[in-house]
């Protein structure tokens, strides 16, 4: 029998021996057909293990190893799973959907889902921006209330023969009282009064300050019966009419 040294000695890559690739051209021809590999004992034993690798029969006893590995892998199948860990078979149950897609890495998730929440918020800040009307008004009696309409006016508008006495406009539903603002061309309050009419005397004394060519403006809220308002005119405005110079024929005195 060769001792370990000597074994060793025989299967050592000379110089010359061939290498996986040319031992492939060998597989299904004689060995007589390299004189090297007749006589080169390591490159036999190559060329048989060769063989016997690509060989599809099985080698005895090896379906009773396979069934052996196999038995073997199915009994450590959640060690193997599970390394250091202590669940046991029914471990699935605690990896939920929420824990497998945020679980230890899965963090590539997190980053598109919070770009996702953020073009998510803002488009609701958006939507909740616009839905509010752009006209607002605020009598100073409680919370104020975006409206949607106006109230129509009917006079004065634009330029009046004379000072006006009253200010009329047109009933808006739901309203119980309408407070009305007098103001100069500056929004400076002149004066200001409240009815439950359609219609509101001027005083006397606001009348005095409206000058021809002065203009002046006014505007008309509606409240509902708790203060709130409702609704609101359009800035509305006029002037007294200027009274043109007629023409005067002179006489002429002689001395």
């Amino acid at each position: 029998m060769l001792d370990r040294s000597t074994l060793n000695e025989a299967l050592r890559m000379k110089p010359g021996c061939l290498t996986p690739e040319e031992l492939e051209k060998f597989v299904a021809n004689p060995a007589s057909a390299n004189s090297h590999l007749s006589s080169c004992s390591r490159c036999q034993a190559e060329l048989a293990l060769l063989k016997s690798f690509e060989s599809s029969e099985p080698l005895p006893d090896e379906g009773a190893a396979v069934t052996w590995i196999s038995a073997r892998l199915e009994r450590q199948l959640d060690q193997i799973k599970n390394p250091g860990g202590t669940r046991g078979a029914d471990s699935s149950e605690d990896l939920s959907w929420f824990s497998r897609m945020f679980g230890k890495g899965s963090t590539r998730w997190l980053i598109p889902l919070s770009a996702m929440l953020v073009i998510g918020l803002g488009i609701f800040a958006i939507s909740r921006k616009s839905q509010e009307p752009d006209l607002r008004a605020d009598a100073g009696n409680g919370p104020a209330v975006y409206r949607s309409e106006e109230i129509e006016v009917s006079s004065p508008v634009g330029e009046v023969p004379k000072a006006p006495a009253i200010l009329q406009w047109k009933s808006f539903e739901g309203s119980s009282e309408y407070k009305v603002s007098i103001m100069e061309v500056d929004e400076v309050p002149l004066w200001t009064g409240q009815t439950n009419d359609v219609i509101l005397t001027i005083p006397n004394a606001i009348r005095a300050k409206m000058l021809p060519g002065k203009p002046v403006l006014w505007r008309v809220t509606a409240l509902d019966n708790q203060g709130r308002v409702l609704a609101t005119s359009q800035l509305q405005r006029f002037s007294v009419q200027r009274k043109s110079s007629g023409s005067t024929s002179g006489v002429l005195t002689q001395q």
